[in-house]
């Protein structure tokens, strides 16, 4: 069992308290690392790291090309321990191996597109009156501090810790304590960079100890949060005590509409991946369909079908498509909402129950019946559940996809593109995939409507929450 620590101003510090988390395999329920616990004097010393590094003006005074040429290094960098650092992730998170060198994959791209938009970053003049120039200068927040969540850490810290540097603020991530391994090989590609003391510090903590005092830190000038809306609440209440910026993606309860002309299998396909994929541990994971009662009967045959089929195992096995969920108080949590479901009405028709093996294991789970008025329907679950309700009219199932509280993502299922249009344009969500879930990139915007949260992650658009206008007027007489 390796030993981790935290990475503060370019050094490799342990905990100032000598504490530690153990971090465990979700497949075989095994302690397989540690990792020094992060506390008050920890989280002290990364923001004074990352103060002095903003105060420094380390990426600031950077000529543009040069911080473009850091970010490319990180990103050559990042891409070299890719195999190292995702075989770590798909241990200590349970995903799928292939999916988690990705995942280092997948930051490697984004440090590579957003260093490329580091020189596009522009200011403009304003027509004021005669003998006045007046123009707009872009700058960083300074200290900027990210919470990032277990279930796709590697991709959470990319997103936004590029767009950080990009724009010129120094970072202190803390890490998932369920997940935080494979951040630490993650360092090593920003050390190996040649990344400037102070300018990235990534540290594990618990939320409501090391993130919390984290938050509410006088020196910390911007906020980056993924997580649940509880969470998000009560960081947002600190960012107001500060009155500084914040970024937050929270919950979802996705929905996918299927008209009677959709293509059964593209929905199959798509459950596949965005319900019973890594769990069903995403936040915008296709957890509710909205069938049309035409093809309903059709559709659960075809699902029932796709569950029996996945090969429940750890990510590292071959051929493994049911990993496991992240913990046992997740496998009771993600139980606990098919056995509600069940008791209010709903029928499994496939699952419903945990797989009787070793690890934290949920069987592929598939609930007919379900109503709107239904727990299931209604809160995420974070676990692979898939809710299947019943319409008749289009407007119908535009009401039951909007019925939520959340707006993170949305899909609809048609052959007909001006009907995928028309709903596009009528559901509550962020984003909307048409006939496949996960359409985007990592060019294109990312967040929520209602208490999914608000600001975009990814695409341009990202760039502007980490930034701040200054207006600079000169009286030319």
């Amino acid at each position: 069992m390796e030993k981790y620590n935290n990475y503060i101003n370019g050094k490799w510090i342990d905990s100032s308290s000598g504490k530690t988390i153990e971090v465990d395999n979700p497949a075989t329920e095994k302690v397989i690392g540690e990792i020094a616990c992060a506390t008050n004097a920890d989280v002290d010393m990364a923001i004074e790291a990352a103060k002095k590094s903003f105060q420094n003006r380390s990426l600031v005074d950077m000529p543009i090309m040069d911080r473009a040429r850091l970010m490319h290094r990180i990103a050559d960098e990042t891409r070299k321990i890719a195999k190292e650092g995702g075989t770590l992730l798909c241990y200590e998170n349970g995903k799928a191996l292939a999916g988690a060198v990705k995942e280092f994959s997948d930051v490697a791209d984004t440090f590579d597109y957003y260093a490329g938009l580091t020189d596009k970053l522009e200011g403009k003049t304003i027509p004021v009156a005669n003998g006045v120039l007046d123009y707009t200068v872009l700058e960083p927040y300074g200290v900027s501090a990210h919470i990032i969540p277990w279930n796709y850490p590697l991709a959470m810290i990319g997103r936004s810790l590029a767009c950080a540097m990009a724009t010129g603020n120094s970072t202190i991530i803390k890490t998932p304590e369920l997940t935080p391994l494979a951040a630490t090989v993650f360092a090593k590609a920003i050390e190996r960079a040649n990344t400037p003391p102070g300018v990235v510090n990534i540290i594990c903590g618990y939320g409501n100890e090391a993130g919390a005092y984290l938050v509410s830190h006088p020196d910390v000038n911007h906020i980056v949060f993924t997580g649940s809306v509880a969470t998000g609440k009560k960081i947002l209440h600190a960012a107001a005590d500060k009155a500084i910026p914040a970024i937050v993606e929270l919950g979802g309860k996705s929905a996918g509409i299927v008209y009677p002309d959709a293509n059964l299998d593209d929905v199959v396909e798509s459950a596949r991946h965005a319900i019973f994929g890594v769990a069903g541990q995403i936040c915008t994971a296709m957890s509710r369909l909205v069938v049309h009662k035409s093809v309903k009967d059709e559709l659960l045959v075809k699902l029932v079908d796709l569950s029996k089929s996945l090969k429940v195992g750890p990510g590292y096995e071959e051929g493994s498509e049911l990993t496991p969920v992240i913990s046992q108080n997740q496998l009771d949590k993600v139980e606990g909402y098919a056995r509600s479901g069940i008791q209010a009405g709903a029928e499994a028709v496939h699952g419903g129950k945990r797989v009787d093996r070793e690890g934290y294991f949920m069987e592929a789970t598939v609930l007919d019946k379900v109503t709107q008025d239904m727990t299931v329907a209604r809160e995420e679950i974070f676990g692979p559940v898939l809710s299947v309700l019943e319409y008749e009219e289009p407007e119908e199932a535009i009401q039951i996809a909007n019925d939520t509280d959340y707006g993170l993502g949305a899909g609809v299922f048609t052959k007909d593109l001006d009907k995928a249009s028309w709903t596009a344009n009528k559901l509550e969500s962020g984003q909307v995939y048409v006939n496949k879930w996960f359409t985007g990139s990592l060019a294109t915007p990312f967040g929520g409507y209602k208490q999914s949260g608000y600001s975009r992650e990814k695409g341009q658009q990202a760039l502007n929450a980490y930034l701040q206008i200054k207006n600079v007027g000169i009286s030319l007489s």
